[in-house]
């Protein structure tokens, strides 16, 4: 399982949802749309004092209670104002850590059993003499991925910071990272993309080669890396927003989308409708698309609130997927159109019934209907 860490917790994958407001200039290549302009005066840096240290950035939240300061390596914290000692402008202004910045941080952290390589936007760190094969791997999902939305009218934001991306040798190294990242961490996660350090960091999954050696798992790990590195390149090119609460049906259904190569694999000289759908997903909700009933009330379960990824975590990736893949597949404008919607939204708690007005008022609001339509799609056997 991957995992993304999110204010409600979820076994697969751990992200915690944060939305900038501040587009900055960007690092990337003819992908992605132009950033808007940046103002003349760039913003200064402010110094801000909390109990044990300091915190230096732009402060992109800022209320009575609470604030949002981002650091110049995309960093964000989230502040309580009550542990707020003091704060002050600092003389220097605001810019996003460069590409060989990033990368000579990370090197530092990681030590000599590691090289880093800096391709595209990404800032990439694997085992000495293995970085290039996975340069590879991501370098094919970013080309498909851009292209999955470039075909569909679909612009794309450029990332503000670097995307740092570490490949651990072990399963140890990777939970002991990870535990610095969040306070609780599902057994079975394989990957995380953690939208506060906007870091994506993975683990090498060992198989048994054809010599009966240790081997890396590759259709194991391949899931994984597109999982992850969706979630991270979702997050900086304006699907969704790192100081937002997209509702988790989006974030984790879209990843999962992408878990299927015929989705974006530029390889693939044709594909269909059937060949982009997740085979394994599909067969598993085979029981629920037979209930019409059932089926309506777990999609309201799933666009109103978080639950069901406590509840039933299996199921609600899985309907997540079905969801997504249907309104990407049958309804794309609409499907634009809700992000846009999300993206206008402001910093804050996304109540059920915000959550179901949104989703209604683009989608439309018969749940009945759009049960049976899913249905259509999905069930096998008809």
């Amino acid at each position: 399982m991957n995992c993304i860490q999110s204010f409600p917790q979820s076994t697969r994958c751990t992200t915690c949802r944060c939305r900038l407001s501040l587009v900055l200039g960007a690092f990337v290549a003819v992908f992605f749309l132009p950033s808007p302009p940046v103002s003349a005066q760039p913003p200064k840096l402010l110094d801000v004092e909390v109990p044990g240290g300091h915190y230096v950035g732009l402060p992109i939240h800022w209320t009575t209670y609470d604030a949002v300061v981002l650091e110049p390596t995309g960093q964000l914290h989230i502040i309580d104002q009550a542990l707020v000692k003091n704060h002050q402008v600092l003389p220097f202004d605001f810019a996003p850590q460069t590409l060989v910045d990033a990368r000579n941080q990370l090197q530092a952290e990681l030590g000599s059993r590691y090289e880093t390589l800096v391709f595209g936007p990404y800032v990439l760190a694997a085992p000495q003499g293995q970085v290039e094969r996975w340069r590879n791997r991501f370098s094919a999902l970013l080309s498909g991925y851009v292209r999955y939305f470039e075909v569909r009218g679909w612009p794309l934001r450029r990332p503000d910071f670097p995307l740092c991306v570490t490949v651990f040798a072990s399963r140890q190294e990777f939970l002991a990272y990870s535990a610095a990242q969040v306070q609780q961490l599902p057994s079975s996660v394989v990957g995380s993309y953690f939208p506060r350090s906007n870091r994506c960091v993975l683990y090498h999954i060992e198989g048994v080669g054809r010599d009966g050696s240790q081997a890396t798992n590759w259709a194991e790990t391949e899931a994984t890396i597109v999982h992850e590195a969706v979630h991270q390149l979702a997050y900086n090119t304006g699907i969704h927003e790192r100081l937002g609460m997209d509702p988790l049906w989006f974030v984790e259904g879209l990843a999962s989308m992408f878990e299927q190569p015929n989705v974006y694999d530029l390889r693939q000289q044709q594909s269909t409708i059937e060949s982009r759908m997740l085979p394994n997903k599909r067969q598993r909700l085979q029981t629920l698309l037979s209930q019409p009933e059932v089926l309506v009330k777990q999609l309201q379960s799933l666009v109103v609130t978080d639950e069901l990824f406590a509840g039933n975590p299996d199921l609600a990736y899985d309907l997540s997927w079905a969801l997504t893949f249907y309104l990407a597949e049958r309804m794309p404008t609409e499907f634009r159109q809700y992000t846009t919607l999300l993206a206008a939204r402001p910093y804050g708690d996304y109540t059920a019934f915000e959550r179901s007005r949104d989703f209604r008022q683009v989608f439309g609001g018969d749940l009945s209907l759009l049960a049976v339509q899913i249905t259509r799609l999905l069930q096998l056997n008809q």
